[in-house]
């Protein structure tokens, strides 16, 4: 196809006129799907551990255990919501300013901050389960090997979750340094 006849079937598209708020719409960052996704598990998370926190108490006898493992898993299921909604603003509002450059560099420097916080409360949300359910159990060797079988996974749901960081992190950090080789 020559340019001229490229230009005639430009020409000859049918446009759609898009009204400013179907443009807003569009650009909308919360409309994206994947934040539509994120958005999804963070009101099933926040669901689930809200009800686990009013239940857990009757049904995996929170009366029986105690006090510190009670205060522990409570004040460690409210910072792992807090962490969620946390991390759900700060992607649902990335750009901060008029430039680019400027608000990626922001944006990774509270990603990186998120990504840590995030860890650290996660560990600490899984050792406060394993306490509050270990807190009145008499241990044989059976359940100690079950216990080290629990610790082995949450360690590896912590670090794959720090891979996971990691690589947002580095997307990031190339994505400034593109801006930087086009200065």
């Amino acid at each position: 196809m020559e340019l001229t006849e490229l230009k005639s079937a430009w020409q000859h598209v049918n446009i759609s006129e898009k009204s400013v708020t179907d443009l807003q719409k569009m650009t909308k960052i919360a409309n994206l799907p994947s934040i539509k996704k994120i958005r999804t598990k963070l009101i099933a998370e926040v669901i689930g551990l809200t009800l686990f926190s009013f239940i857990y108490y009757d049904w995996f006898d929170g009366d029986q255990k105690p006090l510190y493992a009670n205060l522990l898993l409570l004040s460690s299921l409210l910072l792992y919501i807090c962490n969620d909604i946390a991390g759900y603003m700060a992607v649902v509002r990335p750009v901060n300013g008029n430039n680019l450059k400027i608000s990626i560099q922001s944006y990774l420097v509270r990603i990186k901050r998120l990504s840590v916080f995030s860890s650290v409360i996660s560990f600490l949300y899984g050792i406060s389960l394993i306490v509050f359910f270990t807190s009145v159990i008499n241990f044989t060797q059976e359940k100690q090997l079950i216990l080290v079988g629990i610790i082995i996974f949450l360690l590896t749901m912590i670090f794959s979750s720090i891979s996971l960081w990691k690589k947002w992190i580095k997307s990031l950090k190339r994505q400034i340094k593109e801006f930087s080789i086009d200065d």
